[in-house]
């Protein structure tokens, strides 16, 4: 039977932002976002969801008070809360406290994985939640860290859902492959990384936001999955589905909010929003996974 999910990333929840800052977000207006996400999402019926990362807008960049980042947290929360599908997150580096750094309130409110969550989310496949943040200074690493203990954790799960018949996908924040040689906003370790993706077969794909990027890579044997934000243009998130015979379908749907992505759109050239929207098979795909076919075969 063929698993039917969502994954979402940054939303960057700011209540009375004074400005959008860089683009394309629309910080001003990131309840309006939130407001709309929970409807889009249970009119689908998905097995589960996945929240990328960056609920927030903590830790650097926005200098956010504590006090508005605690009503951010709560706010945060409460829309996703409203959510009727199993619903799974990891950390961002903008989840913490922009005045301490920590994510103790954070972890309060949303599952803070020290440093993976493995969870059995539908039948024969894993979600590996990865922390990469969890044992790291996000101040002077704001893309966090592939740490020996987070990949002996992946590797035991990897070998574990090889035996048992499953599929296992990994949900990180920060990008596991560089961006025209540039190492911007990828994982410390990710050549650790990607050595762990190779050697296990079990693992069938990777998925990130961080960048506010579409992109979809086919790497070796398995797939790297790297998502635009919702609260800019492309204002949207991955519908996918896993089938028994090896398929990766994933969608991009933009929320009903078009005066919102059109004033995002128009904050940045015609060349950026390319980017940032990627080309239409980083959003509207089909790919056969090798790895998926056999695991699940």
């Amino acid at each position: 039977m063929p698993v039917h999910f969502a994954f979402l990333t940054d939303t960057h929840h700011y209540p009375d932002a004074p400005e959008d800052f860089g683009a394309p977000k629309m910080l001003t207006r990131s309840q309006e976002v939130l407001d709309a996400i929970p409807p889009a999402l249970n009119t689908q019926a998905f097995d589960f969801v996945v929240h990328g990362g960056d609920f927030l807008c903590g830790g650097g960049s926005f200098n956010l008070p504590t006090e508005t980042y605690l009503r951010s947290l709560d706010e945060a929360a409460k829309a996703f809360d409203q959510i009727q599908a199993p619903f799974y997150s990891i950390p961002g580096n903008h989840d913490c406290d922009a005045q301490n750094w920590s994510y103790k309130d954070y972890a309060a409110r949303f599952p803070y994985p020290e440093p993976l969550t493995i969870v059995d989310a539908a039948p024969r496949l894993r979600l590996a939640l990865a922390n990469v943040f969890h044992d790291c200074d996000v101040l002077e690493q704001s893309g966090g860290i592939w740490t020996d203990a987070l990949d002996q954790a992946l590797r035991s799960a990897a070998e574990e859902a090889l035996s048992d018949g499953c599929a296992l996908l990994l949900f990180l924040h920060t990008w596991v492959l560089t961006d025209f040689d540039r190492d911007r906003g990828v994982v410390e370790g990710a050549d650790k990384l990607r050595r762990t993706l190779s050697d296990n077969p079990s693992l069938v794909a990777a998925f990130t936001g961080h960048r506010h990027i579409n992109r979809i890579t086919p790497y070796r044997d398995y797939l790297i999955v790297d998502t635009a934000c919702l609260i800019g243009f492309p204002l949207g998130y991955r519908e996918i589905i896993l089938s028994e015979d090896g398929y990766f379908t994933t969608r991009f749907h933009t929320l009903d909010l078009p005066q919102l992505n059109q004033d995002s759109y128009d904050r940045s050239t015609l060349e950026e929003n390319r980017i940032w929207q990627g080309h239409v098979h980083d959003r509207d795909t089909e790919i056969l996974l090798p790895r998926l076919k056999e695991v699940w075969g």
